[in-house]
């Protein structure tokens, strides 16, 4: 199965850096604490540092969602103790914001940490499948209307794609109905 491309490595890469730009403009002489929602962020956490003129630090927080044999999804979201929240400005990147259920319940578990400031990146944002109503305070991309399932540059289906290096779509998985349960795991 051959991805048809959605946004090429060159639309990537100028987004990218205005994102940086802007970030950098947003907390001028300030250092930020960039977190990142791995693995679907990886790559675009790794531009993003190079791209904000900023002294930063960085940290990794892991969500993997499965599907249980009852058709209901399960997301366990490994949240790190050790992250140093407090009084940081921290910019948490994020692949891609749907439902906004992970991003909600993050930003509820980082704002009890007391941080001077939280602000959201995401790489796409897709209002449309938002089920809490939670925005980015930047994004690379918008999609408005429902696509095929989207991978490269870092997003994969079944560990496939992730190192291409545009993003683009393939046709759809079925996707379970039943309801979704959300696991937190602590470390550090």
């Amino acid at each position: 199965m051959k991805p048809t491309v959605l946004y090429s490595e060159e639309e990537i890469d100028r987004r990218v850096r205005d994102l940086g730009t802007e970030i950098g403009k947003t907390y001028t002489g300030e250092e930020i604490c960039l977190v990142g929602l791995m693995k679907g962020c990886l790559i675009f956490m790794a531009d993003m540092m190079r791209a904000i003129p900023l002294e930063m630090s960085c940290h990794y927080l892991r969500a993997v969602t499965q599907q249980e044999g009852s058709g209901s999804m399960t997301t366990e979201i490994v949240y790190s103790a050790d992250i140093p929240y407090e009084g940081k400005h921290i910019v948490l990147l994020d692949d891609i914001i749907d439902t906004g259920i992970t991003l909600s319940f993050l930003l509820d578990h980082i704002q009890e940490r007391n941080p001077r400031s939280l602000k959201v990146c995401a790489l796409i944002d897709k209002p449309s499948d938002r089920k809490i109503d939670v925005q980015p305070d930047w994004s690379a991309f918008t999609i408005r209307e429902p696509l095929d399932y989207i991978v490269g540059y870092g997003l994969a289906y079944d560990e496939q794609f992730r190192g291409l290096p545009f993003l683009g779509t393939i046709p759809r998985p079925a996707r379970p109905a039943e309801g979704r349960k959300i696991i937190l795991s602590s470390q550090g």
